[in-house]
Order: C-alpha cells, then structure tokens, then sequence
C-alpha cells in the first residue's frame, strides 16, 4: 500500500524530537536560628519562618509554565491522541492513536469520502488494516482475498506511524521551537476547561509563522491536554494518560505476504 505523508507545514513544530531539560526549581532555605535575645526556652518553632506556599500553576510566568509540562512530559508513560487536519492534501484527516514511550500503539484513521484504516505498532514493526471501502477508493481492482487482511508497513518517519509517536512527543515540546529552543514568542494566555478540566492555555508563534496553543492542565500533572495550529489547521486533545497501551501483531495468516 502506499504510504501517506503529513503535510511539511503541519508537521513543522510538532515532529521534531530534541526536547530540552526542564530547569530544577530551587526552593529558599529556612531561616537560621532565633536572634541572641530570644528566650533559650522558646520552642523552635516559635521562631521559624512559615513554609512559602508554591504558586499556582496559572500564576506562573509562561516559561516557568512550559518547562514544567515539558518535565511532566518526560515522565509520561503513554497518552491516548485525537487529531483533526481538515487540510489534508488527500482530504480532511481525522484519526485517535493510544501510543506508549516504548513505540507500542493502536490506532484508526480516516480520510473523508475514503473510509478507516487501523494502525498497530509493536516496537518497530507496523502493519495496517484498510477498510473496504478505504481500498476501493485507494487501489480499485485489488484482489478481493486482500480486503479485510493487514498489510506490512514501513516504521518511516515519514509515514503514518509518524502519529504512533506525536502524542508522546508532544506532552515534551511545549513552548520549545523546532530546534528544541524556547520560542521566544511564548506568552501566558486564559485559564480554561477542557473536557472539564482547568487549563491554562501557552500561545507562541512557530517557525513557519503559525500561531500554536496549548492547553496545560492547571491542577495536579502539567500535562498538555490539547494544542492547536493555525485557525483549526492542526487540532489534537490528549489523555489516558499512562494508560497501558494493548498491542499485538496480527495473526500471520491474516497479514498480506508479499
């Protein structure tokens, strides 16, 4: 089968993969003991310094913000991905990818008017599934002993196993460039709900000039929970997080040879 290839465009920020290491954040040290006229029978902790409360996530600056959803991404084990490319050059592509760090991943995809395809990955071998009617809009004339089998596929950077590793690339380049630099653009935006859950959204402009949001989570992880490029170019929503990921390798008799 053919492979298919994400837009340059829409892959420009999101495939790279250098993520850079978030900074340790270093709390002040207690106070030193109490002044020489203090009463020598006072209890210590008369005298010592409440502990600083650690500031809420949106109270951060935005920089603060990235690198520790960068760090949070780090420690991910797997993410469940929901993606939409309305400008697809093969058509408008939507498809949902649970993908885990060590390459294993399920998946289905769709291009509109065209029908599904599943997508499984475990380590570096990969193999799809087109639907019925996903062949006959893609290679009329296939033998009919063909449909409903899985076909072998290229663990490419280019190809479509590319979305087995975005979601969890992702979750690591929050407000980094495509070199895996902070974007000098990054800027705190609204504090917001995604599918119930309070965020505080990143904005920052990409390479190629497109303006990119995340969506953090503001309460427990910082883990990013959705990302848009453009004006709805590229959408994609994240969860399940470090969900055990179930991938198996098809049957052989039920995989296409040669």
């Amino acid at each position: 089968m053919r492979t298919h290839r994400l837009p340059a465009a829409l892959a420009l920020s999101a495939l790279a993969l250098t993520a850079l290491t978030a900074c340790d954040s270093g709390g002040s040290g207690g106070s030193g003991g109490g002044s020489k006229d203090a009463a020598p029978s006072a209890p210590a902790s008369s005298t010592a310094s409440p502990s600083p409360t650690a500031p809420a996530l949106a109270d951060l600056p935005a920089s603060d913000i990235a690198e520790k959803s960068q760090a949070a991404g780090r420690k991910l084990k797997s993410v469940t991905m929901t993606i939409s490319l309305p400008g697809h050059p093969e058509g408008p592509f939507s498809g949902t990818f649970s993908e885990d760090a060590s390459g294993n991943c399920t998946g289905t995809y769709t291009f509109e008017g065209k029908g599904s395809v599943e997508i499984v990955r475990v380590g570096d071998k990969v193999w799809t599934k087109p639907s019925a009617a996903y062949l006959k809009a893609t290679a009329p004339g296939i033998p009919a002993e063909r449909v409903g089998k899985w076909f072998v596929e290229e663990n490419s950077p280019t190809g479509m196993a590319k979305f087995c590793d975005l979601g969890v690339q992702l979750e690591k380049r929050v407000g980094l460039d495509t070199p895996g630099t902070p974007s000098s653009s990054l800027r705190k935006g609204d504090t917001k709900q995604v599918d119930g859950a309070p965020a505080i959204s990143l904005t920052m402009t990409d390479d190629s000039g497109k303006p990119v949001r995340y969506d953090i989570a503001a309460e427990g992880e910082p883990r990013l929970l959705a990302t848009e490029t453009g004006t709805g170019e590229m959408v994609v929503k994240l969860g399940d997080f470090d969900k055990p990921v179930q991938a198996t390798a098809p049957a052989a008799d039920q995989v296409v040879q040669g």
